[in-house]
This record gives C-alpha cells, sequence and structure tokens, in this order.
C-alpha cells in the first residue's frame, strides 16, 4: 500500500512539496548535449538488438518528459514483436530493412522516417549486409508519470496476427440514442476509423527542403500536416549551409536535436553548447537558442523532435506566448547561396 503522508500537513504543504521536488528532479538531469561517443550501447538480447539511451528512465539522463534511444539490428535478424501505450519517431542513420506495423510492412532505407503508432505490434528486420542503426523518440516517461505507460511483448509472432489496437466500440442499444455520453462514444469511433489512414513512414527521396524564414532549409517528416497522427510529436529535418546559423528564437516544451552529420554549436541562452555527428542537443522549455554550423565547407543537419502538443498547449498557456522571436531576425543573408545536394553524406542501404 502507498504511504501515506496527511498528518500535519494541509494540501498546500503537500502540493508544494512535490512541486519543488519535481522541478528539483527535472533541474538535476538538464544536460543540454548528450555526447553520442559517452553513450553506452548495450546488448538486449531479450529483443535481439543493442540499445544506448540517451535520455530516459533508463539512462543517466532521465528525463519526465520524452525519452531518446539509438538501437542497432545485425543482418539478418528480426527483433521480437512488441507494443506499447506510447507512440514513437524512428529515424533510420544507416542501414536497410523491413519495419511491420500490424499488417502493414514497410521498407526503409538511410534517412527515412516512420511512426510507431501506440498500441500498434511492431518488428523490425534487417535485411542488408550492414548493421542497422536508427534513433527512436517517444513520450513514455510522460505517460509513466501519469500511471498510464504499458509494454507487451510477443516474442516471434508476426504482427499481423496479433490482437489489433484497443478501439471505441457500441453496444447496440446505444446506435439510435442520442445524449451525451453517445456523442462521445461515437465521436471516438471516429477518430479509431480515421486511424486507418494514417501516414507511417516518409522516405527521405520524396522529402523536399526548402528554405524558411529563421535561414535554414527543413522540411517535416512526420507532422499532422503530413497525414500523420502522433500523441503531439513533431520531427523536423533541419540543414544549416556552411558557417551559417539559424535565427535566435525560444519556445513552450522540450526539444531534442539529433545531429545527423556536421560540426557546429547551439547558443542556449547565449552560452554555446559544442556538437558533432550523433549528439543529441535537449533545448529546455522557453530557453532562447540559436543552431550555428562551425564547418566552412559542409552542411549540418539535424533531426529535431518536439514535444508541445502543438494546440493544446497554446490553449493551456494563453495568453502566454509559445514562441518568441528577436525583433530584428537574426538571419543569415541566403540570397545566391547554392545549397549542398540533400544527399550529401547519407550513407548508402
Amino acid at each position: 500500500m502507498a504511504q501515506m503522508k496527511t498528518e500535519g500537513a494541509s494540501h498546500y504543504d503537500i502540493q508544494k512539496e512535490r512541486r519543488e521536488n519535481q522541478a528539483a528532479l527535472w533541474r538535476s538531469h538538464q544536460v543540454p548535449v548528450v555526447k553520442g561517443d559517452a553513450v553506452k550501447l548495450e546488448d538486449v538480447p531479450s529483443r535481439r538488438t543493442r540499445r544506448g539511451v540517451y535520455k530516459g528512465p533508463e539512462g543517466e539522463s532521465i528525463s519526465v518528459l520524452m525519452d531518446a534511444s539509438v538501437h542497432e539490428i545485425s543482418p539478418g535478424v528480426t527483433t521480437t514483436a512488441h507494443r506499447h501505450s506510447w507512440d514513437a519517431i524512428m529515424f533510420v542513420i544507416g542501414g536497410s530493412g523491413t519495419t511491420e506495423i500490424g499488417g502493414q510492412r514497410i521498407e526503409f532505407k538511410p534517412w527515412d522516417t516512420i511512426h510507431i503508432p501506440a498500441w500498434e505490434w511492431h518488428r523490425h528486420t534487417n535485411t542488408g549486409g550492414k548493421d542497422v542503426r536508427y534513433f527512436t523518440w517517444s513520450m513514455e516517461p510522460m505517460l509513466e508519470w501519469f500511471g498510464l505507460a504499458y509494454l507487451e511483448d510477443a516474442g516471434d509472432e508476426a504482427p499481423s496476427t496479433l490482437p489489433p489496437p484497443p478501439t471505441s466500440k457500441a453496444a447496440a442499444a446505444l446506435v439510435e440514442t442520442d445524449d451525451p455520453y453517445v456523442r462521445r462514444l461515437q465521436r471516438l469511433i471516429g477518430n479509431d476509423q480515421e486511424a486507418g489512414s494514417r501516414r507511417l513512414h516518409t522516405a527521405w527521396d520524396d522529402v523536399t527542403q526548402r528554405v524558411s524564414p529563421r535561414g535554414a532549409r527543413s522540411s517535416f517528416l512526420v507532422d499532422s500536416s503530413l497525414g500523420y497522427q502522433t500523441s503531439g510529436l513533431t520531427a523536423v529535418m533541419h540543414e544549416i549551409a556552411p558557417g551559417l546559423w539559424q535565427a535566435r528564437h525560444r519556445h513552450g516544451g522540450e526539444a531534442h536535436l539529433f545531429v545527423v552529420s556536421g560540426n557546429g554549436h547551439t547558443k542556449v541562452d547565449e552560452e554555446p553548447q559544442y556538437w558533432t555527428s550523433g549528439d543529441l542537443v535537449v533545448v529546455d522549455h522557453w530557453c532562447w537558442h540559436q543552431h550555428c554550423n562551425d564547418d566552412p565547407d559542409k552542411t549540418a543537419r539535424v533531426i529535431r523532435v518536439h514535444s508541445t502538443f502543438g494546440d493544446i498547449v497554446d490553449a493551456l498557456l494563453d495568453p502566454v506566448p509559445t514562441l518568441e522571436e528577436d525583433p530584428v531576425r537574426d538571419r543569415p543573408d541566403l540570397s545566391g547561396l547554392v545549397w549542398p545536394d540533400p544527399n550529401d553524406d547519407r550513407p548508402e542501404a
């Protein structure tokens, strides 16, 4: 039975202490850059993979919001099938293979992005001759905090043969009624039906990078505007031209930036944090930050994953702004710039 703490303490005292402890826990694990070469890759025989935790409860740098890990699969190996109550974004760093999600099989190559919805059975297979290496992000820490994190493993069962995700269902007697309960039920049933057409895969070969007002070239990899349905996660590939930078800004919610290629630094509240390929930059809530490419010859590429919950956060914080930029936007002059080939530094499958 959970320990009760009521004697001599008001609800105010208990609530205040809980908030202070949570903030102290968050601050104690704030790390602006997790160095890739410091992340230990551990054997995971239970899934026939190797895994290194950048950010999350299983690693040294914990989070109460979003986790980040790198995974490896040897040639010819298929992982076990499992599912969980949180969704995840998977970015392929190298190698080629397939991912099975429910009854759908997706082929992937380097720099492809896959969204794994909550409660969908999935497994991965390395079909090439090199190690498959991919990075993942999820909201597992937050769901665990809410008591809603569940994980189920099915061993070598094929995802297509396993029970489907839970869905909303109505008893026959409710079909003809119209009251607030039934209207909610029908809305949720409709949401489940729409999920059948959601997008799961963005092939890098189909991505068109465009120059943004902040002075970089970028494109969504996972976002509702592309047909994805996530729990608030979005993923963007940013390309920063040689020797240039992005405009300084800040926003609500934690952001993770995985350095796909290149060398540079991010100014976090004016303190430079240096990064290179394989590192993870962690930008805390409402910190001023600016990403800079220190290489005069090569483009820097970073995957940015947000956990802002979009419109919900805007509504919760209104009238507090959730995005702020310098009044005079510090962006480089890109007129006449010839961007390098978008496939520069992309590994072969």
